[in-house]
């Protein structure tokens, strides 16, 4: 698979309100059932789900939910280890179950950034996840230094102390020229020790005809970002610096998933008792164990 972008392509249509092209964000939005989306998202999302259905391959809801319940025990581990502040890097429109939601059900006081480029994502996500403990910014984070020296940034995370770096289900969405490495690289060196990075990444290792294919799609359909898988070498290089905790580098199924999580229980609305978060989303039908699209995994910053 080409992990660099075509030296050359035919024109494509102005899009500056973008909703002529498919949108990764709004795709992945309209795989967990929201309702951000537009019509030419969720036809690029139905049309890859019939391509890697016919693989068979799980299709991208599954894949989505499945990541979901991911964030969900990867923050729910960070805040078991003492983490109470969290650098959320790429991470799309809100839907069920944020980071930031996640957390403050045994830590009410931790503190998280959202970023994203896209200014769909970065709107919605001031309207929806505003809070004392909580920043929304419009950033891109291959400029980790607009990100990191971000005043709003400087003033609710405290780089002195262990952060959460997240980079779930983005670093795919850089080509190889954009040397996503050295960008995770710049935001490891601005924490301190005992801090932790945690990703997830699409990987061509286990079903590459279909990587392949959906990688093409994203190009024919002029989607806003590549879908590039990697290999588990190149997905490890990540952590350099960090340390992988058990069980390494594995299927997001496969990730410790004996985490107590109360967020998988289904919850109505209402009630002075009632828990802050509703999981909108069922289970994956069939969680796939160990052949996943992704390898997952978190490294603590020796």
């Amino acid at each position: 698979m080409s992990a660099e972008p075509p030296a050359t392509s035919e024109p494509v249509a102005e899009d500056p309100i973008g909703v002529r092209y498919p949108n990764t964000a709004r795709i992945w939005n309209y795989q967990l059932g929201g309702k951000d989306n537009f019509a030419v998202d969720r036809a690029a999302s139905d049309t890859a789900n019939a391509m890697v259905s016919g693989l068979g391959v799980p299709a991208g809801a599954d894949t989505a939910v499945e990541s979901r319940h991911l964030l969900q025990r990867m923050v729910d581990y960070m805040i078991g280890q003492g983490v109470r502040q969290f650098l959320d890097l790429g991470s799309g429109l809100p839907n069920m179950a944020n980071t930031h939601q996640i957390a403050h059900r045994a830590a009410p006081g931790a503190r998280v950034v959202y970023t994203d480029i896209d200014p769909m994502v970065s709107t919605h996500a001031a309207a929806l996840m505003a809070g004392a403990d909580v920043v929304t910014l419009r950033a891109d984070l291959r400029e980790p230094e607009q990100v990191l020296g971000d005043a709003r940034v400087r003033d609710l995370l405290d780089f002195g102390q262990p952060v959460g770096i997240m980079f779930m289900c983005v670093l795919h969405c850089l080509w190889d020229s954009e040397d996503p490495w050295q960008v995770v690289r710049q935001f490891r060196d601005a924490v301190a020790p005992g801090s932790y990075l945690a990703l997830s990444h699409m990987t061509d290792e286990t079903h590459p005809e279909a990587a392949e294919g959906l990688f093409r799609m994203t190009q024919e359909l002029h989607w806003n970002t590549p879908l590039i898988s990697r290999s588990r070498t190149d997905i490890a290089r990540f952590f350099d610096g960090f340390t992988l905790v058990e069980p390494g580098l594995v299927a997001p199924a496969d990730w410790r998933p004996d985490l107590d999580n109360p967020l998988r229980q289904s919850h109505e609305p209402g009630g002075d008792d009632a828990p802050v978060l509703r999981l909108i989303v069922p289970e994956p039908a069939e969680p796939d164990h160990g052949v996943g699209w992704h390898l997952c995994g978190i490294g603590v910053k020796d």
